[in-house]
């Protein structure tokens, strides 16, 4: 029997050198001082810039409650009231990046949408995920917008409509998704609309914010939101993405 000796990489035994430590350690200093930094910005945009905007927001609201509809004065304040409302949904989410910091899992968005099973003891909130379809690729910011939509959806169908259960249906299908989030809560889709659309008062100073902030996200990325009455009793509120929105994985970014 012929023996042959086959050579074996020899782990050297030596300690790092103290230049490599010292590389190490400054690494870790400066993610540590970068992750106390996004932290302090994410406090300081919370408790000022935000609640700074939502202030003006609630003081426009006031004035054109005192101002004749069609009136230049009422044009103008409207004006300023969109954009408090933008300035609020950019504020939030330079919020939300800053919390979730520059390693954020990527997730897809089934993965994503799975957190909001998580049990709800307070509210009793039966919350399930359903999805078919060929998934097609999405854009991170497309995936953190229908996040926020059916947070947004859940969140409302809790603490506004009331509801037991609440089903996020995830849809593929020639190139285009559609996000619904249907629950048999006591909410009217009327009325649903009319705060999407921003005629319900107090909408821009912070009253419901979150469905005008997905109102505007949706229009401005190309999007089709759409209020219903669901198969389950109570609001389905849908977003609809067109084929251009996913194509190739890209979708406007905003």
């Amino acid at each position: 029997m012929t023996h042959i000796a086959v050579p074996v990489p020899v782990r050297s035994l030596r300690p790092p050198s103290a230049q490599a430590r010292v590389a190490r350690a400054e690494s870790a200093m400066r993610r540590q001082v970068a992750e106390h930094e996004r932290h302090r910005l994410a406090r300081d945009l919370h408790d000022g810039a935000i609640q700074e905007v939502l202030a003006a927001g609630l003081a426009i609201d006031s004035c054109l409650a005192e101002v004749p509809a069609g009136s230049p004065i009422y044009a103008r304040l409207e004006h300023a009231k969109r954009l408090t409302a933008t300035a609020m949904r950019r504020l939030r989410s330079s919020l939300q990046s800053l919390r979730e910091g520059e390693n954020a899992p990527d997730e897809d968005l089934p993965e994503m949408l799975r957190r909001l099973q998580a049990p709800l003891p307070a509210d009793q909130l039966d919350v399930s995920v359903e999805v078919t379809g060929l998934p097609v690729p999405l854009a991170a910011a497309a995936r953190r917008s229908l996040f926020q939509v059916a947070s947004e959806g859940v969140f409302n169908a809790a603490v506004h409509g009331g509801a037991r259960r609440v089903v996020i249906r995830l849809s593929y299908g020639r190139g285009a998704v559609a996000l619904c989030v249907a629950d048999d809560g006591r909410g009217k889709p009327k009325t649903l609309r009319k705060i999407i659309r921003g005629e319900v008062p107090g909408t821009s100073g912070g009253y419901h914010m979150g469905l005008a902030d997905i109102a505007a996200r949706a229009e401005e990325m190309g999007w089709t939101l759409r209020a219903d009455r669901s198969d389950l009793g109570g609001i389905a509120l849908q977003v609809l993405l067109p084929g251009s929105a996913t194509r190739d994985g890209q979708a406007q970014a905003g």
